[in-house]
């Protein structure tokens, strides 16, 4: 199998050769410390048989400044199929990734392409800060749900753009848990949120795309709805904010794909050698048994990680994704 057949056969729950692989090597820092003591990206990608690479949009607010919720009405972030959402270069000067167009073109014949996008809440706090975003779910229900259901419109139609530029996946990055709870009731979340997440997945899996939803944080309340919506996977599995991976793999390892499980933090930076190999081992061991699994970092290599420490800890990630293989031998 290539990468792209691996992931997609996750994603459809039919048998792979092993475990699909992923690694988020973003972080600019990170990258040059990793090409400084060992060698280009590409080649972390080609050794250790990474089968994903994520381009990313842009966040939606491209207006250099932020906006009151009682403008929010006015607001037109523009044709959603515009070519600048799909080939931005204005980025952070930490930030190392690609755009959609950069990504498709030089990985789009190696890898599967997963298009990173913005879901309603992390979308919108972009345009009136984040603080603005939760405290305005209480505060002005109405006007929230009113630009929320103009957004899942544009989003649709970026949705549109995205299918047409080739990619397979689309990433609704929407953060909506904290540590041991959500950010905001599971009540709010299903009457100001869900609908318009919904409709937009729903469009996205109708015009063929497979859709991650990326959300750090505990969300334990609200998994049932994720299936019912739609969402093909979830990313990063957060246990530091207190998930257990076992009741995830039992509860809803056969509704969506388990997509991460090394917390960046509380896994690559807190152990090393045999105690790191250890902690990988134990998350394939609940998650990879019958597929429905994707190993990835929880969030960017970030550059306090030694690099050889990444390397090491995927040689250990290729010889257990290699153990997993549903599909019988040759």
């Amino acid at each position: 199998m290539n990468s792209r057949e691996r992931v997609i056969a996750t994603l459809e729950r039919q048998p792979t050769d092993r475990t699909p692989i992923d690694c988020w090597l973003y972080q600019k820092q990170f990258v040059e410390k990793l090409a400084a003591e060992y060698g280009s990206r590409e080649q972390f990608l080609d050794e250790f048989n990474i089968d994903i690479f994520v381009g990313f949009v842009p966040y939606p607010n491209l207006f250099g400044r932020l906006f009151d919720v009682s403008e929010l009405k006015d607001v037109d972030l523009g044709d959603p199929t515009d070519e600048k959402w799909l080939s931005h270069t204005d980025w952070n000067y930490d930030f190392a990734g690609l755009n959609v167009r950069q990504a498709v073109d030089q990985q789009g014949d190696k890898r599967a392409i997963i298009a990173h996008t913005w879901g309603i809440i992390e979308g919108t706090s972009r345009l009136i800060g984040i603080e603005n975003c939760w405290m305005n779910l209480a505060g002005e229900p109405k006007k929230m749900a009113a630009w929320f259901d103009r957004y899942a419109d544009w989003l649709c139609g970026l949705m549109d753009s995205l299918k047409a530029a080739n990619v397979d996946i689309v990433t609704l990055s929407d953060d909506w848990g904290s540590n041991q709870t959500m950010l905001f009731s599971p009540r709010m979340w299903r009457k100001l949120i869900k609908p318009y997440a919904k409709r937009v997945v729903q469009y996205a899996r109708s015009i063929g795309l497979y859709v991650n939803l990326h959300s750090d944080g505990y969300i334990m309340q609200i998994l049932d709805d994720l299936v019912e919506i739609g969402y093909h996977s979830w990313h990063p599995l957060q246990e530091s904010s207190g998930m257990d991976p076992q009741t995830i793999k039992d509860s809803y390892g056969d509704k969506f794909v388990c997509y991460g499980s090394l917390d960046v933090i509380d896994g690559l930076l807190a152990y090393e050698g045999d105690v790191l190999a250890e902690y990988i081992r134990k998350r394939f061991q609940i998650y990879a048994p019958g597929g429905g699994f994707i190993f990835n970092t929880g969030h960017f290599v970030q550059p306090d990680i030694p690099p050889q420490r990444l390397i090491g800890a995927y040689k250990v990630v290729n010889e257990l994704a290699k153990q997993y293989g549903t599909l019988a031998p040759a």
